[in-house]
């Protein structure tokens, strides 16, 4: 452990300087406290890299084991939505234009932590490369946002009046007991323009949107920028804790409509069942996974306030069984219950069959893995829920908005609060609201 003097604020900036021409991985707190987030942790020329997609899940999950065993190296991580459907044999529509790989997986020999509680920064890891660490990330520049520059509209796979279909179809299908509560998404594609590039994109959503678990990973062919608020499960020794999030509602212009919508969010029925049904899901899923008898639910549909948005949070947490490896763990859990419904299997087969398009990363997850060795830092596990994540390739901006559709759902409703949770990623790529759903 060393510690450097540099700032959160400067150090990102240095980092998505180095994004040009290194390839650099960030996982941001933003300094939002939330179920212990109060880290950045950051990887810059990583050891190795792999982008993994296999036919068979479980060679894919073979691989991943092997990586995240290698002594030494902690591995930051991408998985797709697409994985956990191939997981459990379900194709979705149009399959064949899925560009996102299974996972990504960036191994780091050194990391750089930000810690917000205390305003210290530090270097982990392998004391041999401290050095050659902290002189790339000293004589770095210093990346200064740009003026925005125009984007073209963004543009949905979907119209309001198909969206609004989508839902009545789920509806018959909950009517015939094939789901409870299905996850609709819909697609939304920004064409970037100007200076309007990822590190301006991750910059603008920080300042704007800081999010518990966002990140900034440049791939081979690909950026990804995350201002995810839900972590999808932590695991730490043989504890494992998942938080999932349902139910939102946008943040108030004044102090007493704020105070209004607060109130009507936690007073709402819909709202706290369709938290329910994936808590109980949440808890089947770790059932498989941890010591009989030891899956609690520790705290039930608390209010959680981010900057935009206010949110509905649980926690369930369970003892592991002995000497799992990380496939046994993402076999079980993966995708994460808060973005398919319940229950999982039948209701993602009646996702594939709706959703015009792969999800890719969307819904899919951005993860770590540090293993003991890298001193100042837990061993620890952790896969958040890739909402609010947009993947960039080339000019175009991708990413997936939705909601968690009931049987007393009001379709102009979900359509309506889907494309709040928009807002913040269109408004940070420099796109008016509005759609185009021509296409």
């Amino acid at each position: 452990m060393r510690e450097i003097d540099i700032g959160a604020d400067d150090l990102v900036a240095k980092l998505l300087a180095l994004a040009a021409t290194e390839t650099v991985c960030i996982l941001d707190s933003a300094g939002v406290s939330h179920l212990g987030s109060h880290l950045l942790i950051a990887g810059v020329r990583p050891v190795d890299i792999h982008e993994v997609s296999e036919a068979d899940p479980d060679a894919a999950l073979l691989i991943l084991d092997r990586e995240f065993g290698r002594q030494g190296l902690a591995g930051v991580f991408t998985m797709s939505y697409e994985f956990g459907a191939k997981m459990h044999s379900i194709a979705s529509q149009n399959s064949d234009d899925n560009t996102e790989p299974d996972a990504f997986l960036a191994l780091f020999d050194n990391l750089i932590v930000h810690d917000y509680n205390t305003g210290k920064t530090f270097l982990a890891g392998d004391e041999r490369k401290f050095v050659r660490t902290e002189d790339l990330i000293t004589g770095a520049a210093r990346f200064s946002p740009g003026n925005s520059g125009a984007a073209s509209g963004a543009r949905s796979n979907f119209s309001r009046e198909e969206y609004i279909a989508a839902i009545e179809c789920i509806k018959e299908q909950i009517r015939a007991g094939l789901t409870y509560q299905t996850n609709l998404t819909q697609q939304l594609t920004v064409e970037l323009r100007g200076n309007q590039t990822p590190e301006n994109i991750f910059a603008n959503l920080r300042k704007s949107h800081p999010a518990p678990f966002g990140s900034f990973i440049n791939r081979q062919s690909s950026t990804v920028v995350s201002a995810s608020p839900e972590r999808f499960f932590r695991v730490t020794a043989n504890k494992i804790t998942a938080s999932p999030i349902k139910g939102t509602r946008p943040r108030g212009s004044t102090s007493g409509h704020d105070n209004r919508l607060r109130s009507e969010l936690l007073s709402s029925a819909k709202d706290r069942a369709e938290n329910t049904m994936i808590v109980d899901l949440m808890r089947n899923d770790l059932g498989r996974i941890c010591e009989f008898g030891s899956v609690k639910v520790e705290r039930l549909c608390e209010l959680e306030v981010h900057p935009t948005l206010f949110h509905l949070v649980s926690t369930v947490t369970g003892s592991l069984r002995k000497k799992l490896p990380h496939s046994a763990i993402i076999k079980a859990l993966f995708p994460s219950g808060s973005i398919t419904g319940a229950p999982k299997l039948s209701t993602m087969r009646i996702i594939a069959s709706i959703e015009k398009s792969p999800r890719g990363l969307s819904m899919g997850s951005v993860g770590i893995n540090i293993p003991s060795g890298f001193p100042g830092l837990t061993p620890v596990f952790e896969m958040n829920v890739a909402i609010r994540t947009m993947v960039i390739r080339g000019n175009e901006a991708v990413f997936n908005v939705g909601g968690g559709v009931v049987i007393d759902s009001d379709p102009s409703n979900e359509y309506d609060e889907a494309l709040l949770k928009a807002r913040a990623l269109l408004a940070a790529a420099g796109a008016p609201e509005a759609l185009d759903t021509s296409s």
